[in-house]
């Protein structure tokens, strides 16, 4: 949710040492954290090589950045299969766009973890939602939003 929240703090133009202090208690508190790590969490090792990336935010811009590591970087372009959980990015009963992420959603409005713990995802077939872990099969690629702090997508994705 604080990625979200942070670009709506652009729009109403907020001032550099006012975003700072939001952006300090937009951070996930320690506690906060710990509770989630008691959740269930996908094991895949596919997010330890996605975890290589470094994402940063700049205060000045308002914007995200990442820096892939060379292990990240040969992945682009290739077919990948990934398991973790989904949030859905439409308010239908089925739906083609989602993320998936390696942690257990707990807030319908904010992706959980960390931008590098997180995919966009397309469907071919629209998919119902599940609350366990999924497997999901698709084209890998390195993505550049920086303003919601998305760097990893999936297309032409299929739900095992």
């Amino acid at each position: 949710m604080r990625y979200f929240i942070i670009i709506l703090l652009i729009f109403i133009g907020l001032s550099t040492s006012a975003f700072q202090k939001v952006q300090q208690t937009l951070s996930q508190p320690s506690d906060e954290r710990a509770a989630q790590n008691k959740l269930p969490i996908s094991k895949d090792n596919m997010w330890a090589v996605l975890g290589k990336t470094k994402v940063s935010l700049d205060e000045k811009e308002y914007t995200y950045s990442a820096k892939y590591s060379p292990e990240v970087k040969a992945l682009n372009g290739t077919q990948m299969t990934i398991k973790g959980f989904m949030l859905p990015l439409e308010t239908t009963e089925k739906f083609k766009h989602f993320i998936l992420s390696k942690r257990t959603p707990t807030c319908p409005y904010c992706p959980p973890g960390e931008p590098n713990e997180i995919i966009e995802v397309f469907s071919t077939k629209p998919v119902k939602w599940s609350e366990n872990i999924i497997t999901v099969t698709g084209k890998f690629s390195l993505i550049n939003n920086q303003n919601f702090g998305m760097f990893f997508k999936l297309d032409n994705a299929v739900v095992n």
